[in-house]
């Protein structure tokens, strides 16, 4: 597994209800409307020197985002920044995973829209989706694809897909064709051309 750089797309279940239909957005719908939500990260040492960056998105209305773990791994503060050019800081991690590099702090920013959360257990090989992160600091860049595969390894599940993403782009989310948020970019083998995953 060493030969995977940390950027997979770790899967987010959410309940949803059947009854839903939702229907599908063009690619430019899609960062259209939810672009605004995904924030630059900027991960700082104690000399407030860049450490890494990477990618998040807002899950409520509070400013809270989401990322990966390893994007604020070993850093001593993080500042944040909107596409619409609003800045923050990272106040306080809220709930940290290291094994599912997924982690979830709250931002000095508030009245945030959130991403709309889909159901990662009904994904289909095949199905279109679509990325936006920030790779090599390029922000708001967009990337679309399909899902070539379903993967588990060592008890984990993972979402291979197409949709190219690059250091930066840790912690994007990855959207479905209905607009929703089925994972979030993580990790890529670097063995082969467009093997990037979502957990």
């Amino acid at each position: 597994m060493k030969n995977i750089r940390k950027l997979v797309v770790i899967i987010i279940p959410v309940l949803l209800f059947a009854s839903f239909v939702y229907a599908q957005l063009t690619t430019s719908q899609i960062v259209k409307k939810y672009s605004p939500s995904v924030v630059t990260i900027v991960a700082l040492d104690q000399n407030d020197q860049p450490l890494s960056l990477g990618s998040g998105f807002f899950i409520n209305t509070d400013g809270d985002i989401a990322t990966n773990h390893h994007v604020l791994e070993g850093s001593a503060k993080a500042i944040i920044k909107t596409m619409d050019g609003r800045k923050g800081e990272i106040l306080e991690i809220i709930n940290d995973d290291p094994e599912l590099d997924l982690l979830i702090a709250k931002t000095s920013l508030k009245t945030t829209s959130p991403l709309p959360l889909g159901d990662s257990d009904t994904i289909t090989v095949g199905e279109e989706i679509l990325a936006i992160g920030n790779p090599a600091g390029l922000e708001g860049t967009v990337s679309n694809g399909i899902i070539s595969g379903i993967r588990k390894v060592e008890g984990f599940k993972f979402i291979q897909i197409t949709a190219p993403i690059s250091p930066g782009s840790s912690g994007g989310p990855v959207f479905n064709s209905t607009g929703k948020v089925i994972g979030i970019a993580t990790a890529y083998l670097d063995i082969g051309q467009n093997l990037n995953f979502a957990m």
